[in-house]
């Protein structure tokens, strides 16, 4: 299910504690201090007026929560810096995103994982080839854009 499914029912500015909430219903990892850190390394812009996060932070939070299970900082970093703009990741190009990684995780269960499972140390390959084969379509998102 999309997280952002009803993000209209969200103020369209909100503090970092509406924000907190919203991550902890959405079940997203996401504390106070990461949301911090993604400011200060650069993945997140900073609240507007220094106190008002906007419904495009919330939709480059989803992101980063979603690509963090597979990437280092500076690789989310390099994949969402051309969807972003000035208060986070507008919800369509979130959902340009969504599409083309969701595009990416059915070829991938469809080409490489069953050949992976087939191999004695399987669980460790297929972790593997799943970042690796993520990393070259993200990087393909860079080109295209």
């Amino acid at each position: 299910m999309n997280p952002l499914f009803d993000i209209h029912q969200y103020p369209p500015t909100m503090t970092i504690s509406r924000v907190l909430k919203f991550c902890e219903k959405k079940g997203l990892g996401i504390t106070r201090g990461m949301i911090q850190n993604y400011i200060r390394d650069g993945i997140l812009p900073h609240p507007v007026d220094k106190r008002q996060y906007t419904h495009n932070h919330l939709a480059a939070l989803v992101l980063i929560d979603k690509l963090k299970k597979v990437f280092d900082i500076p690789t989310i970093k390099a994949v969402l810096a051309p969807h972003m703009v000035e208060t986070g990741i507008p919800i369509d190009a979130y959902a340009d995103l969504m599409v083309k990684l969701e595009s990416l995780a059915r070829q991938w269960q469809a080409n490489v994982a069953a050949s992976l499972l087939a191999e004695s140390d399987g669980g460790a390959l297929l972790g593997m080839a799943f970042a690796a084969e993520l990393k070259g379509i993200t990087d393909g998102l860079l080109e295209v854009r």
